[in-house]
């Protein structure tokens, strides 16, 4: 192993060249999702809610009766993962499970009024923190932006 004595003298960029990383949809994506989590964690810290929680709640509370299964199909979770997020939620009493009558098997999910009530104040702040983190885009911008987004995923 070489000292650090003996190694050539190494030159600092004065900036760092991520013009090809630019080009990439993928590290764009993930540049811009970066700082919207950094803000979801901040802004939803005080509500206790993950990004998974948050989007749980929310298409039980928009999709009263919905499935676990659905919700796995919905969210691109595996099984165990939404049986552990759901127990969260189950604990904390903000969801509640029913069984349909024409299937005894099965389990749909509904809030319970605590659940809709923290729905409210997340989506609320959701809304205020998303419009902060996509500021710089015109609101045709932020559909637009959105819509393409979509069609890499649908």
């Amino acid at each position: 192993m070489k000292s650090r004595q003996n190694a050539p003298v190494a030159t600092v960029p004065d900036r760092v060249d991520s013009s090809f990383l630019k080009t990439l949809v993928g590290y764009n994506t993930r540049r811009a999702t970066l700082r919207i989590l950094a803000l979801f964690a901040e802004r939803m810290g005080p509500l206790d809610l993950t990004e998974v929680e948050f989007s749980i709640l929310s298409l039980v509370g928009r999709n009263p009766g919905l499935t676990p299964s659905q919700l796995c199909a919905e969210l691109g979770l595996l099984p165990p993962k939404l049986t552990k997020l759901l127990a969260r939620l189950d604990k904390r009493q903000l969801l509640l499970r029913q069984v349909p009558a024409a299937d005894k098997r099965a389990v749909c999910l509904n809030l319970s009024p605590a659940g809709a009530q923290l729905l409210s104040q997340a989506e609320s702040t959701a809304v205020a923190l998303e419009a902060q983190a996509s500021s710089a885009l015109t609101a045709r911008q932020r559909e637009t932006l959105i819509s393409l987004l979509q069609k890499i995923y649908d």
